[in-house]
């Protein structure tokens, strides 16, 4: 097998199970692809502001992030945004850092000038 066959033979998403306590369920959680992760930037990032919509980023990471653990199907679809946007904000919370830690995205992820390279969760100063 060549170098290009070895890589894209490769099973490299990574994937976690995780407790919902608030939904009394397990679910498989994996990252995301690198196709999802440049349509998640694209439709979060606000041009004109220069901020991430976190209304759009939580139900898109939960959408492709979220896997039944027993049948590895994924569990919800982007007809469900809306219904999710409407849970428990722990659980959603929960499940997207997963999903996004996963995905190589979250406040440790810098590029090689040491400026933010992702949709990084930044802290609100303000909430503590």
């Amino acid at each position: 097998m060549n170098l290009r066959e070895t890589i894209l033979n490769t099973e490299d998403i990574p994937s976690e199970e995780l407790e919902v306590k608030e939904w009394k369920v397990t679910l498989l959680i994996k990252g995301m692809t690198a196709g999802e992760r440049v349509k998640l930037m694209q439709s979060a990032f606000n041009q004109d502001s220069g901020q991430v919509n976190m209304a759009a980023v939580y139900p898109d990471v939960v959408v492709a992030c979220v896997y039944d653990v027993e049948s590895g199907e994924s569990v919800f679809s982007e007809s469900d945004k809306d219904a999710l946007m409407g849970k428990s904000s722990a659980a959603i919370e929960s499940i997207a850092s997963v999903g996004l830690r996963l995905s190589g995205i979250g406040k440790d992820e810098k590029d090689a000038a040491g400026k933010d390279s992702s949709l990084a969760l930044k802290e609100d100063s303000s909430s503590s």
